[in-house]
C-alpha cells in the first residue's frame, strides 16, 4: 500500500474508545498548529453517508451478500478520497480516521472470509496512494466490548447485532495487520484509562509527524 503523509486511522472493535481518543488527538494537534479533518467511515462526504445508511440498516441483516458489503464500503471509501481526504492532505491538513481500510481487511477479510487477497486488491485499487501512514488499533476483548456497547442502552445496527464469535475473527484480524503491517499498523490496549490509552496514541502520532 502507498501511504499518505498526515493522514491517521484508529481501528478497533465497538466500544473500544476511537471517538474519546480522537477528540482527544485532535485537541492535542490543534494546539500544536495542525489544522485536522475529522471523518468517519463508512461516510464523510454525503454519498458516502448515503452507503452507510445501506451498510449499517438492520432491516439488511441476513440479506446483503458478503461482496456487496464488501464493494459497498469501497465505493464510499472512494468518493470521500476524491472529495475530502485528497483536497485536504494536499492543503497540508491532518485527516484523522475513525475507522479506513484495515476495517475491510478485519471485517471483511478476516470475519466474512472473503480473504485478503481479495480484499487487498480492491483496496489498492480504491485508495491508490491515499492510504493511512499510520494505523492505531485499540484493542479490547470482545467480552469488554459487550460491556461497553450495552452500557450505551442504544439498538444495534447491522453489524453490531453479530455474534461474539464474529467479532472474534475481527479482533484477530486487526491483531494480524499489527503484526504483518507494523511499519503502518500498531495496536494499543484499550482496556485502560483513556488518560493512559491516549499516552500510547499520542507517541505513535508524534514519531509519524516528526
Amino acid at each position: 500500500m502507498q501511504t499518505a503523509k498526515r493522514f491517521i486511522s484508529l481501528e478497533g472493535i465497538d466500544g473500544s474508545g476511537k471517538s474519546t481518543q480522537i477528540d482527544m488527538l485532535i485537541k492535542e494537534l490543534e494546539s500544536a498548529g495542525y489544522e485536522v479533518v475529522k471523518l468517519r467511515e463508512p461516510g464523510g462526504a454525503k454519498i458516502s453517508e448515503q452507503i452507510r445508511g445501506i451498510l449499517l440498516d438492520p432491516a439488511f441483516k441476513g440479506i446483503m451478500a458478503n461482496d456487496t458489503e464488501l464493494l459497498l464500503y469501497n465505493a464510499a471509501r472512494a468518493q470521500v478520497i476524491d472529495e475530502i481526504i485528497r483536497p485536504a492532505l494536499a492543503a497540508g491538513k491532518v485527516v484523522i480516521a475513525d475507522r479506513f481500510a484495515w476495517s475491510t481487511f478485519a471485517y471483511q477479510g478476516y470475519a466474512r472470509g472473503l480473504g485478503a487477497e481479495k480484499v487487498q486488491r480492491l483496496t489498492e485499487l480504491t485508495c491508490g496512494d491515499c492510504f493511512p501512514e499510520l494505523t492505531v488499533v485499540l484493542d479490547i476483548s470482545v467480552e469488554c466490548s459487550r460491556a461497553r456497547t450495552a452500557k450505551r442502552g442504544e439498538a444495534p445496527d447491522r453489524l453490531e447485532s453479530e455474534k461474539a464469535e464474529f467479532f472474534q475473527k475481527v479482533r484477530d484480524g486487526y491483531l494480524a495487520a499489527a503484526r504483518d503491517y507494523s511499519d503502518c499498523v500498531t495496536a494499543i490496549n484499550a482496556e485502560r484509562t483513556p488518560e493512559e490509552v491516549f499516552a500510547d496514541l499520542w507517541k505513535a502520532v508524534k514519531e509519524k509527524l516528526s
